[in-house]
Order: structure tokens, then C-alpha cells, then sequence
């Protein structure tokens, strides 16, 4: 029963990505993002949260280029 537990929490759940793996991954970020507006994922969990930062991040890097 436990087994069964543990093996539908596991495969159940989504990977939480951090920050940085989103700011490598613009696949991932975009992927993340429109799942994160259609409303498939929960707008304040986590990976939508750090998928947002990302974007800021790289959207930070990106401007300060052009100074």
C-alpha cells in the first residue's frame, strides 16, 4: 500500500525547475509559460513562479547589453 502511495505521489506530481534551469532552458520557460497562462498549472505554483522570474532575469541581462 505504501509502495502504491509513494509511486503515485512520485510520477503524480510535476519536477519543480528552479530559476536557473529556466534561464538555461528557453524551451522549458516557454513551455512553462503558456501551460502557466492557459491554466493547465496553477498560476502561483512554484514552477510558474520561477519560470516568471526567469524571463526577468534574461529579459535584465538582455537590456543591459544595449547600454
Amino acid at each position: 500500500m505504501v509502495t502504491l502511495i509513494t509511486a503515485l505521489f512520485l510520477f503524480g506530481c510535476d519536477r519543480t525547475y528552479t530559476v536557473e534551469e529556466f534561464k538555461n532552458d528557453e524551451k522549458l520557460t516557454d513551455e512553462y509559460q503558456k501551460k502557466c497562462q492557459n491554466g493547465e498549472i496553477d498560476g502561483d505554483s512554484l514552477n510558474c513562479q520561477n519560470s516568471r522570474k526567469a524571463v526577468v532575469v534574461r529579459n535584465k541581462v538582455s537590456n543591459a547589453s544595449w547600454n
